[in-house]
């Protein structure tokens, strides 16, 4: 019953009693109606208190309400960081004490934390949930498993209230995320067909690619291969992790990183021809110890003797690595194994990648097709595919260049790979061809620094003055990873290193660096990094006139022998002065228009001067030197380029008056391609004065 009817259904009990006794209100007597009035003040009285209790009981009386409720994605992908939200509210009236919050991660998950169950303790409470308050916590977690596959996460709330001091635990509250996808690449390279010889056992090569695009590094990897029981595995590369069982451990594979298991085995001599043979591969993350599923994939091919024996070479050469932009020679050769003559065949070669340029493919004994990529040969211009007998052989080539600046527009391209289809008289083979990564290396300079890495000043730049520029190395890698990098440039003897921007991976280090201040230079007695600021005449005492006789006795030591080391420009001093300035004519004197020395020590004669200063401070060839221990393929493409800078110092000398100066030789990079096992290399060129990448500069001469 409605606590709020109620008292009406008591007053209506109550008028109808008080009619009745209306009804009878003449024969009653007084104490009758004394007994009456009795009756309705008790009435009365009785439906006051059960108001009243009923209000205590609803109002007063202790409750324990408690409301849970968890939010997140309902739809991840695989290895997403994601956060779960979960509030607790006290909807009673009483306070909850000790409060704990349990959260439960579900088994294939990488908490942010660490554990897969996340106690909150009652300290974050401030060890009460007071009626009517709200607290809100977050975890943080990664899910892994394959796609389409849901996981639960579990929550509630342990507490206590002063009525009940022994622990309490509210109901379980659940949430479910589904995997929509998981972002990792797994594929067999296996062709449709698999050419197999009834007399001999039969060769056969095959691979499995795995990559990621998951923001986040996997490790503790398993790659499981399955091939045909009749199959025998004879090599890997690298190695199986343990030689009875099937599978690979990947220790660690990054964003956009891409990988290969290369197997070669062979087929029993009696394996059956058109038989269909399976292979399967899938991929594996060990997560608290145990193994949880992430991708897999089956490929089915059919096995077929072969009439033919097709090979082909590259550029003179089985097995040929290739590069960008490099011009390929395709040579195939044919062979007739069969026991019959065969009459008007087309030998068909198809072009399959997207680093092949189509266009210019050189072929004038074939017709191409830039449709389906194709090259065809037929007797018209290769009389044996008019007619070939058994045993017989027959060749054709073409030419064709590969793209020098094509970017990869996936992951899939990573460790990079052109495929060449040749098929004859309804029998195809298939090469793949490795290709080694394409590397940029560009390196720019700035008087006016666009990146903001260094301010710089003293521009233009004058003859023994010191002006600073900024040097920006920019490191791209298209296709494989490469390790073993070093990038390095020398440096002129005009120029040192100010600063260095440190880079996010790698050392830059700067060999062959000029002594240090204090250090003496060839000339004993001058600091290194002494120069002339004063003109210098006869009669004059200065420290700098000591200098002077130091270098006067180096350079021109006849005239300077009787030289004595003081600070007094006598007239010694002056006639070794003129001997100097005459045999550096062209500096001191042609450009003032003079026929001999004058034995003032005037500007251009310290332009000389601190000239001779500078060269003459002893170093081994200076060279920055940027060591890298890999770089990830797609870097600069899904990735931010790799990025280092350096503030130079440049004191011009005056023979360099007039003309652009340069500030660093060409840059070189060198490394080793991952995929395919070559040396890389790549350069860019020096840069000088006229700081070509700074638009704000017109000229660049010194002055």
């Amino acid at each position: 019953m409605e606590i709020a009817n109620f008292p009406e259904k008591i007053k209506e009990k109550a008028k109808s009693l008080v009619g009745l006794s209306e009804k009878r209100e003449g024969t009653l007597s007084a104490e009758s109606k004394a007994i009456k009035l009795t009756f309705i003040a008790g009435v009365s009285i009785l439906v006051f208190l059960i108001i009243t209790g009923v209000i205590i009981v609803k109002f007063i009386a202790p409750k324990t309400s408690l409301k849970i409720e968890i939010s997140g994605p309902e739809v991840v992908k695989a290895g997403e960081l994601i956060t779960y939200t979960v509030s607790c509210k006290n909807t009673g009236n009483v306070a909850l004490e000790s409060p704990e919050l349990i959260f439960n991660y579900p088994s294939h998950s990488l908490p942010e934390k660490g554990n897969l169950t996340e106690t909150v303790k009652t300290e974050e409470f401030k060890n009460f949930l007071y009626p009517g308050e709200v607290e809100t916590f977050q975890f943080k977690t990664r899910l892994f498993g394959i796609s389409e596959e849901k996981k639960e996460v579990k929550s509630w709330l342990n507490y206590k209230t002063k009525s009940a001091p022994s622990p309490q635990m509210s109901s379980v509250v659940t949430f479910s995320t589904q995997i929509s996808e998981v972002p990792i690449d797994l594929e067999l390279d296996i062709p449709s067909k698999i050419p197999i010889s009834t007399k001999t056992k039969t060769e056969f090569k095959f691979g499995v690619r795995y990559a990621s695009l998951i923001d986040y590094p996997l490790s503790n990897l398993i790659l499981k291969i399955d091939y045909p029981s009749d199959f025998t595995l004879k090599e890997s590369r690298p190695k199986k992790t343990k030689e009875k069982e099937n599978f690979w451990e990947i220790s660690t594979l990054k964003k956009n990183e891409v990988g290969e298991i290369e197997l070669w085995g062979e087929f029993p001599k009696k394996q059956e021809i058109g038989k269909e043979v399976k292979f399967s591969a899938q991929l594996s993350i060990i997560i608290y110890g145990e193994e949880v599923l992430l991708k897999k994939t089956l490929k089915n091919s059919l096995t077929y003797e072969p009439i033919f024996l097709i090979s082909q070479k590259i550029n003179g050469k089985e097995g040929y690595v290739v590069s960008p932009g490099e011009k390929l020679h395709y040579q195939i050769h044919f062979k007739h194994i069969g026991k019959e003559p065969l009459r008007d065949l087309n030998l068909i070669s198809r072009l399959e990648g997207n680093l092949y340029d189509l266009f210019t493919i050189e072929c004038p004994e074939a017709k191409t097709k830039m449709g389906d990529n194709s090259i065809v040969w037929s007797g018209e211009k290769i009389p044996k595919l008019r007619y070939l007998t058994p045993g017989e052989e027959g060749e054709a080539d073409f030419w064709i260049n590969l793209k020098s600046d094509y970017k990869p527009k996936s992951i899939s391209e990573v460790n990079a790979v052109i495929k060449h289809r040749i098929s004859l008289g309804g029998f195809e083979q298939e090469f793949r061809t490795k290709v080694n990564s394409d590397l940029k290396i560009s390196q720019e300079g700035y008087y006016r620094d666009k990146y903001g890495f260094f301010e710089n000043s003293g521009y233009p730049p004058q003859v023994n003055k010191a002006t600073t520029y900024t040097i920006v190395w920019k490191v791209e890698n298209y296709y494989n990873s490469v390790g073993d990098v070093k990038i390095k440039a020398s440096l002129p003897v005009q120029v040192n290193v100010k600063s260095i921007y440190h880079p996010s991976q790698g050392e830059v280090n700067i060999t062959g660096e000029y002594l240090k201040k204090g250090d003496e230079s060839i000339y004993p007695g001058i600091p290194a990094g002494f120069r002339f600021e004063h003109n210098l005449n006869y009669g004059m005492i200065s420290g700098e006139v000591l200098y002077l006789k130091i270098i006067l006795k180096k350079e021109v030591p006849i005239a300077s022998k009787n030289l004595t080391p003081t600070g007094y420009f006598g007239p010694l001093t002056l006639n070794a002065v003129i001997e100097f300035q005459e045999k550096y004519r062209k500096e001191i004197l042609s450009p003032q228009n003079l026929k001999i020395g004058t034995g003032y020590v005037d500007e251009f004669t310290r332009l000389k001067l601190n000239e001779l200063l500078t060269k003459g401070v002893p170093s081994a060839t200076k060279e920055i030197v940027w060591k890298l221990e890999k770089i990830d393929p797609g870097t600069g493409i899904f990735s931010e380029p790799l990025i280092t800078a350096f503030q130079i110092n440049f004191i011009p000398t005056l023979a360099q008056k007039g003309e652009l100066a340069e500030l660093i030789s060409k840059v070189m990079l060198s490394g080793k391609d991952q995929w395919t096992g070559e040396s890389v290399f790549t350069e860019d060129e020096p840069i000088d004065t006229s700081l070509p990448d700074d638009s704000t500069i017109e000229k660049g001469e010194v002055r």
